[in-house]
């Protein structure tokens, strides 16, 4: 059934996979819903995500920066959770690929109650883009070192993003944009990470470039992040999520 819907629209075999794989996450984490009890919070994350040239000067240049910032709230969104500021340079390998590596900083407030403590981190990533038909697809693969002020250990984690935005026709600025991101843990630590996978993230939203230099972006939507815990039941966060893209 959902071959011939996807079909139908003369959605590419890249796009049908990954929207495959975003309602097969959906399902499986409905089925793990009924093992052990859950918790369901309700929140809104903000961020900004931006990268541009070094050197805007030298069209030939292949060095890059990168910055993001976020501010997440839980607990119906009235209470902060966590604020994350993460620099970053890379290197453009092919048109469709670069590499990077950088620094975060993040200060959370975990939703246990427990006290407010600052996680450094150290990060790797790989991001490939490519234009099929009409859609954009994206792939980010992200190694992270973590570095957690409630604990001695380093704790080594993998995150493997995948994203198709889809404009409504050739000309549109808005555009269907859904993506999903897996993590493992890698390792065991002091400080509580399990040695295994540890989060979903999913996202369906709609988003809209804007018709002025550099064309920023906007992408809003819903993100239903599952967190698995074997001190607890998992945690499901029903997340409005608001984005803002700007290429320099």
């Amino acid at each position: 059934m959902l071959s011939v819907f996807f079909q139908s629209r003369g959605w590419p075999r890249q796009a049908r996979s990954i929207l495959r794989a975003s309602i097969f996450c959906i399902i499986l984490m409905s089925c793990n819903r009924g093992i052990g009890q859950t918790v369901d919070d309700f929140g809104s994350w903000f961020s900004v995500n931006t990268q541009g040239k070094f050197n805007r000067c030298a069209e030939e240049s292949k060095l890059r920066w990168w910055f993001d910032g976020h501010l997440r709230y839980l607990d119906d969104s009235d209470g902060f959770n966590q604020s994350i500021f993460r620099p970053g340079i890379g290197y453009q390998l092919t048109p469709n690929a670069n590499a990077w590596i950088g620094y975060a900083w993040i200060n959370e407030l975990p939703a246990n109650g427990n006290p407010v403590f600052d996680e450094n981190r150290i990060w790797q990533q790989l991001l490939w883009s490519k234009k099929v038909g009409q859609q954009k697809l994206f792939s980010r693969s992200r190694l992270e070192q973590r570095f957690v002020e409630t604990g001695s250990d380093t704790g080594w984690r993998f995150r493997q993003f995948v994203k198709m935005d889809r404009p409504f026709h050739e000309e549109s600025p808005v555009s269907f944009v859904a993506w999903d991101e897996v993590f493992f843990d890698l390792n065991e630590t002091d400080w509580g990470q399990q040695g295994s996978f540890s989060q979903n993230r999913l996202f369906l939203g709609l988003g809209r470039k804007f018709d002025v230099p550099n064309s920023p972006k906007i992408e809003i939507g819903y993100l239903n992040q599952f967190i698995r815990r074997k001190s607890a039941g998992d945690r499901y966060n029903h997340i409005l999520s608001v984005n803002w893209f700007w290429t320099f």
